[in-house]
């Protein structure tokens, strides 16, 4: 529980609107809060899971449940130490410290296995280091410190005993960022502090350099530099048994005195009883608990039966589909030569509709709607009445844009001679999006725009355009463009007597559903599905051909003209469905 006389400021209080007390629904709307929050912090963040939904690796950033200790909504207080930990590791993923950690540990030559534990932690301390400093001018360092606050406030080793790697790291990292260093040290922190304090410093500057591959060619020097140093240090002490991790009590000239090694024993006991019980805790969320979790992030989304069944296949095993919204703006802007084209379109649809509707109106009737303009016919025969039939909602489309960000949308093209460096193809098509969104407001046209990939046989639908608001994603992962329209196609509006899917993409569909069962579906249900092929090779064209009949292709030469061929669609298709 938070009090006023709790020293510690609480921040997320003043943004952390949806809490709840019952457990499912608060991990559910506290994962989603930090996901929200990792999408502010850059746009590289690695996806953020609780222990137990998914497996632990480095691809995924991986929040501990127990730290909650049970107690939902889950105090402030608490989720500041949450998101500091999504900030500590989404800006080193940002910062290529994996990268930066395996050139380190190749450069250290002849590394053996007695000395590879003290580089690895001393590596984690020098990054958490320099993320402390660099993050400073922005509000995330609020979130950080306490994070640090919270990981760093008891010493996990009795620092009267010799330094093992995790127990040396702390220090310094306390040392550096907490200002601390405990009263009673063992002897052999002595130097080694002197010499990490010294890279400590150095450190810090490298968060001022401006260039993020400069600040990582600066680190790698500097780590390696550093260990050069440290190794100099611990290895004139007796051999390492880091299985323990604890110094060896056996040397060349045999064991130790039994009675130091109990004297040791005793001082590292009441340290090894949280550390033991740490370890024999490490589940995580249960299964049950993990995939109700998961149903309600994955709210809305289409489920793979749903896919299956309209498949109308009994065998049918599509991948899976993971719905989801973007939680990063975009930064692109409109290009205004684009808007003003699109508008152009949809204001002649408002036009042509309005035109139709003046024609529909019937007037001089004995009954209907009262029609003012023939009020002074009233003393002659009383026909002052009107009958008027409302075309609009018969014109008016919902337009989705469904565009493949696999990784192949995120390779940059080659600049042409004398010409400066073109953007890669995804962030054109995002300008493209963008210019759509804006000429579309004050519109009645429903507009949906929807980025698709697939990563770890999963498809996943992210919703770029929400809430008046266009978010982006990090081309990866292959093409699942079948699976991609099924799911989309189910969830258009049925509202809408008129839909269009319009499919960009550069290759060839090369996982789940097929395109000829999505394709299926749509004629079935009356949606029009349009595909325009950007820079697509010979194979492609011809892969699409089979599918999409005449006036469903179009074919362009580069993602460059993807505004040119959406407005050459919408043309033909809004404009010449209303004549």
């Amino acid at each position: 529980m938070e009090t006023r006389s709790d020293k510690t400021k609480i921040y997320s209080k003043y943004w952390r609107i949806n809490r709840s007390r019952q457990d499912v629904t608060e991990l559910a709307l506290s994962l989603r809060a930090m996901r929200k929050a990792a999408g502010y912090i850059g746009r590289n963040v690695k996806p953020i899971f609780w222990k137990g939904m998914v497996e632990e690796d480095n691809r995924s950033i991986i929040l501990d449940p127990d730290v909650v200790n049970g107690v939902y909504p889950i105090p402030h207080k608490t989720f500041d130490v949450l998101v500091g930990q999504v900030v500590l590791e989404g800006l080193s993923s940002i910062e290529f410290d994996e990268w930066v950690r395996d050139k380190v540990i190749s450069g250290a030559n002849d590394l053996n296995e007695a000395a590879r534990p003290y580089l690895e932690c001393l590596i984690d301390a020098a990054e958490s280091i320099y993320i402390n400093e660099l993050i400073k001018p922005r509000v995330w360092s609020l979130y950080l410190s306490s994070y640090f606050r919270s990981v760093l406030s008891e010493d996990k080793r009795d620092p009267t005993l010799p330094p093992s790697p995790d127990s040396l790291a702390g220090i310094w990292k306390k040392k550096e960022i907490l200002f601390q260093v405990p009263d009673m040290l063992h002897y052999d922190y002595d130097d080694l502090l002197t010499v990490l304090t010294q890279y400590g410093a150095g450190i810090k500057k490298l968060a001022s350099l401006n260039a993020l591959g400069v600040r990582r060619d600066k680190r790698i020097e500097l780590y390696l530099e550093m260990w050069f140093k440290v190794y100099q240090i611990i290895s004139q002490w007796e051999t390492f048994n880091f299985a323990s991790d604890a110094i060896n009590l056996f040397d060349e000239a045999g064991p130790k005195g039994q009675v130091d090694i109990e004297e040791d024993q005793q001082k590292d006991d009441q340290f090894g009883e949280e550390k033991e019980s740490q370890k024999q805790n490490t589940g995580g969320l249960d299964q049950e608990l993990a995939d109700d979790v998961n149903a309600i992030l994955e709210e809305g989304a289409v489920s793979n039966r749903s896919i299956a069944v309209a498949r109308q296949e009994p065998g049918a095993r599509p991948m899976e589909t993971c719905f989801g919204r973007g939680e990063v703006k975009t930064d692109i802007q409109p290009d205004m030569v684009q808007v003003r084209q699109m508008k152009r379109i949809f204001k002649k649809q408002d036009l042509l509709i309005r035109s139709i509707r003046r024609k529909q109106i019937r007037r001089g009737l004995s009954e209907g709607k009262l029609d003012p303009l023939r009020l002074h016919r009233v003393p002659l025969d009383g026909k002052v009445f009107k009958n008027k039939q409302c075309p609009g909602s018969d014109y008016f489309w919902q337009i989705c844009i469904l565009a493949d960000a696999s990784a192949s949308m995120s390779g940059k093209d080659e600049p042409k001679a004398g010409k400066k460096r073109l953007r890669r193809p995804w962030e054109v098509a995002e300008k493209s999006f963008v210019s759509l969104a804006a000429a579309a407001k004050g519109h009645r046209n429903l507009i949906d725009i929807y980025a698709y990939r697939a990563e770890r046989n999963i498809c996943h639908l992210t919703q770029l355009f929400h809430g008046g608001e266009l978010y982006s994603v990090d081309p990866a992962g292959r093409t699942p463009s079948g699976q991609a329209i099924m799911a989309v196609a189910m969830m258009l509006n049925k509202k809408f007597k008129r839909s269009m899917i319009v499919h960009i993409t550069d290759g060839a569909a090369n996982c789940g559903l097929s395109l000829g069962d999505a394709l299926n579906y749509c004629r079935t249900n009356g949606i029009e599905v349009y595909t325009i092929g950007c820079g697509c090779n010979r194979q492609t064209r011809d892969f699409l051909r089979e599918f999409f009949p005449p006036g469903h292709l179009y074919f362009l030469k580069s993602v460059h003209y993807l505004a040119d061929g959406l407005t050459h669609l919408f043309k033909q298709k809004i404009l010449h469905s209303i004549r």
